[in-house]
């Protein structure tokens, strides 16, 4: 077991992109966890926060089906350092108005739009140039690896960023992520890819769009999985921009307090990473996914109605464990079903789903709040979510 866990790094590709993302990951998670916090201290406005996690992904949800067709018409390795390299500089920008005490909630907003738009096309070249390191035989495990990656740093950014904003701020917190994407820069420079993505059929980036879209509308399994982690990203967007509200207004703690419940999601999600990479097919992997999507819902829901801190944290540990198994057997299922020629745009689609819908869950979540509460909006949301995922899995069984 600790083999099949551990097989990709035998692949000295990856082994380079692994150790890069470990701490570029890192320092993500340490400015994600900061952003909100530093927004709702400005401005104590819950529909702001919403604003902000809106500006900073839905350019995921506009322009993801255009960056597949990026993802497949140029280089993924440079297209990777582009991207990484501009997300870098922004960083930086926002750590130096910070550290010096002229930040304002605009230029947030405008810094959030930039690193939406980037990153729309930055993650589907990512999860697509993972199979062109490893192939399909590694690829669960990679993508397993990969979660315990992201979800170590999911766990460890944020208990780090928690500490870091009370020690020297949030600009040293944003300086950190700056620093960080030098790891993945060179390990990017440094990896050779098996398999590089050539155009085999001629055709302009429009026509690479559509034909994308498709192909994903005539893959009837691949497009019942990325509705339901639609619903998924959508209900996700609600509970992360309304944690500093449960924190501070609910459960009366600080950003220590803050960082405990992110670190607590990113707990239950390494050990979901950890039980993908253990899998040794993928075999059940679709009623695992539909599964988990209806788990989530309910879980959700006990997390917006309890005010135990203790169980609280409990759940939102299950619920990173939950919502990484949907997540990442969505993201093998899909990678199985896709020829290499058409990875990168039903990969756009994947990202698209499961963080293009968050900002919209995440504008609609800052509103109700401020009319009905955020222990309420989060429950209808859990509610919504469950019900989604039942009526799908129905679909699902009759289809089969």
């Amino acid at each position: 077991m600790k083999y099949r866990i551990l097989q990709s790094l035998s692949n000295s590709n990856y082994r380079l992109f692994f150790i890069g993302q470990t701490i570029s990951f890192t320092g993500n998670f340490i400015q994600m966890a900061t952003l909100p916090w530093l927004v709702y201290r400005l401005t104590n406005s819950a529909m702001l926060l919403g604003l902000i996690g809106f500006l900073s992904q839905i350019f995921i949800l506009l322009l993801s089906p255009f960056a597949g067709a990026v993802a497949d018409h140029f280089d993924r390795k440079k297209l990777i350092l582009f991207t990484q390299s501009s997300l870098m500089l922004l960083s930086f920008i926002l750590a130096i108005i910070t550290m010096i005490g002229k930040i304002q909630i605009w230029q947030i907003f405008i810094l959030a739009v930039l690193m939406g738009i980037i990153n729309s096309f930055d993650m589907p070249t990512r999860q697509s140039f993972v199979a062109d390191m490893v192939g399909k035989k590694d690829l669960m495990n990679a993508i397993g690896l990969n979660a315990l990656v992201l979800n170590g740093a999911r766990m460890l950014g944020p208990a780090i960023a928690g500490i870091l904003i009370s020690a020297y701020g949030e600009g040293f917190c944003f300086l950190v992520n700056a620093v960080s994407y030098l790891a993945v820069l060179i390990a990017i420079v440094l990896v050779t890819p098996l398999w590089q993505n050539v155009d085999y059929i001629d055709e302009t980036l429009a026509q690479k769009v559509f034909s994308g879209i498709d192909y994903i509308l005539n893959s009837k399994k691949i497009l019942m999985v990325i509705i339901l982690l639609a619903v998924t990203g959508f209900t996700t967007g609600f509970l992360m921009i309304l944690m500093p509200v449960f924190v501070k207004d609910i459960y009366h703690l600080n950003a220590s307090g803050f960082g405990i419940f992110m670190a607590s999601m990113g707990l239950g999600s390494l050990l979901g990473g950890i039980t993908l990479a253990s899998k040794k097919d993928i075999s059940d992997i679709r009623k695992i996914i539909f599964y988990s999507a209806m788990a989530f819902g309910l879980l959700i829901i006990f997390f917006a109605l309890t005010r135990i801190f203790g169980f609280a944290i409990f759940l939102l540990a299950l619920i990173g464990y939950i919502s990484f198994l949907q997540m990442g057997c969505t993201n093998t299922f899909i990678q199985h079903e896709t020829t290499n020629e058409m990875r990168g745009r039903v990969m756009s689609f994947f990202v698209m789903a499961f963080m293009g819908f968050a900002p919209v869950g995440s504008l609609i979540g800052g509103f109700l709040t401020e009319k009905i509460g955020a222990a309420f909006t989060l429950a209808l949301a859990g509610i919504f979510s469950f019900i989604c995922a039942l009526i799908l899995w129905k679909k699902e069984i009759k289809y089969d």
